[in-house]
């Protein structure tokens, strides 16, 4: 059946009022940081999120006009996976950042590389998945699918990074079982990775601390380690049906230390109040109900799983971010997409919906 040029006008429109109230939202949430703690002027992470929104955008273009069959290429997949994993391991011979290796300065610039893997790895097992099926999962096929996951996930949690780690598990794990990989093979490999997750918990104090800090608030170890959530709160329960008004919040002022990254959404339930946040779910629900409509209706079963997993990954990082903000998982700096300050994550937020954009073409928009 021919393609036609008609793309989802809803998820586009979505993906771009939800990047413009992220950087109304931002621009409130930074001002002071970028004063006070380092330096700049009030306006720096705005004018840098805003010039990184139009790269993003310019690439969702590109994204969205790429020809189809580029999607499920399963050769330029490999080099998108060989070339992240190149990323990744660059960033451990730079200077740490904030005691991490989670960044890779190029040119000035910097990138945060476990984003850029974990969209490499989803198109890629997007299309393995789909073979082993055809197969009737093969356990040479199997064995690459784990070691290939295994290998992105390690080198991400040893940045570390735990959260995005763990983000990039659930993802593949979702997939796989979509694709129909029968429980009995999906049972192993999940026990190994929650018990590779709970290790790395314990191997780190600072983690363990969290932890211990959302299920114990009231000892004394866990009132010094559960600040940010219980600050979270504050701003979350002080906002609201209306909010204190835009600007006027009052957690940004170094109680949140995050306030413009980790706890973004905090901050625009302080200054719009339950209303606000209502409409900023809204607007996640859309975006996400779209991508889920595109998956169900492609006809091709390998890009129909790639949509999936491209927006499965969106909907659990902000449903992360969200649920991390109202106290109901111990703190992790996962950003919510299209909103956070976050130049990598926005240029591939934006890059993964033209992709999707790209392929509800084939479903007539």
């Amino acid at each position: 059946m021919p393609i036609t040029q008609r793309f989802d006008r809803l998820l586009l429109g979505g993906a771009i009022l939800q990047t413009g109230v992220g950087l109304a939202l931002l621009g409130s949430a930074s001002w002071l940081i970028a004063t006070e703690r380092y330096g700049r002027p009030g306006s720096y992470f705005f004018t840098w999120q805003a010039a990184t929104a139009l790269v993003g955008l310019g690439v969702l273009v590109v994204c969205m006009h790429l020809r189809s069959d580029l999607l499920t290429e399963p050769r330029l997949a490999r080099v998108a996976v060989g070339v992240s994993w190149l990323l990744l391991a660059a960033a451990y011979l730079q200077s740490p950042v904030a005691a991490t290796h989670r960044w890779l300065s190029v040119g000035g610039l910097s990138l945060q590389p476990s984003v850029l893997a974990r969209i490499a790895v989803t198109v890629w097992a997007a299309g393995e998945l789909e073979v082993a099926r055809r197969e009737g999962w093969p356990a040479h096929r199997l064995r690459r699918l784990m070691a290939v996951c295994g290998v992105t996930a390690l080198l991400i949690i040893a940045e570390p990074d735990l959260g995005s780690g763990a983000l990039l598990l659930v993802v593949l794990a979702a997939m796989a079982f979509v694709a129909g990989l029968p429980m009995r093979l999906i049972a192993a490999p999940a026990a190994l990775g929650v018990a590779a997750l709970g290790l790395a918990v314990v191997a780190s104090p600072y983690r363990l601390a969290r932890v211990r800090a959302f299920f114990d608030a009231g000892s004394g170890t866990a009132t010094a380690a559960g600040w940010q959530s219980h600050q979270s709160l504050v701003a979350i329960g002080s906002g609201g049906l209306t909010g204190r008004g835009y600007g006027a919040g009052l957690q940004k002022l170094f109680f949140l230390p995050e306030p413009h990254t980790d706890f973004i959404f905090s901050i625009a339930g302080e200054e719009l109040g339950l209303l606000g946040l209502l409409g900023l779910i809204g607007l996640i629900a859309l975006i996400v109900w779209r991508g889920l409509r595109i998956a169900s209706r492609l006809a091709s079963p390998d890009r129909a799983l790639l949509a999936f997993g491209l927006i499965f990954a969106f909907a659990v990082q902000s449903l992360l971010h969200m649920v991390v903000c109202l106290d109901l998982l111990p703190p992790k700096g996962i950003p919510l997409p299209l909103v956070s300050y976050g130049k990598t994550d926005l240029v591939v937020t934006l890059a993964s919906i033209g992709l999707l954009l790209n392929l509800s073409r084939e479903t007539g928009g």
